[in-house]
């Protein structure tokens, strides 16, 4: 039984800041840095660990993000072709000071406890609130603070 969207929207799947050289830079001589105290004190995996991640946070950084289909139903939330459905989901948070709009949304699953999808500017986040608001709760979440010190550095 198909279920008709009661709002929808394309979001980004992640924010972008185009990099400088001077970026690449940076992380690359900081990675190394750490790396080679690890090296200095013996602990060979823990350098290798960091080269390895410094990599993949590089490359991630590096993409521009893709465009997710967010669309609201009464069945729950489908964020690029999976659905989310509200018995899944704890509660929801719609920042009110923070740009770009973004929904954080509370899953009652161990491995992914918050979802963050980003609302579109043409989309009044305060409609987004009100129709969550007939199916689940709405209690205040915070982002990760490494996830707002990670995006402030530009990854």
């Amino acid at each position: 039984m198909a279920t008709e969207a009661l709002i929808s929207w394309n979001a980004p799947s992640h924010l972008y800041v185009e990099k400088t050289s001077d970026w690449y830079w940076s992380v690359g001589i900081i990675a190394l840095a750490l790396a080679v105290v690890a090296f200095i004190f013996g602990d060979i995996i823990s350098g290798v660990l960091v080269i390895v991640a410094a990599g993949a946070l590089v490359l991630h950084a590096s993409h521009p993000p893709h465009e997710l289909y967010c669309e609201i139903n009464d069945r729950g939330i489908i964020l690029d072709k999976v659905l989310y459905p509200f018995l899944s989901l704890d509660s929801f948070w719609v920042p009110h000071d923070e740009l770009p709009a973004k929904l954080i949304l509370k899953s009652s699953k161990t491995f992914m406890p918050l979802i963050v999808i980003y609302i579109d500017e043409n989309i009044d986040p305060e409609k987004v609130r009100e129709i969550l608001l007939r199916y689940i709760a709405e209690t205040e979440h915070y982002e990760p603070i490494l996830k707002k010190i990670l995006e402030k550095f530009g990854f």
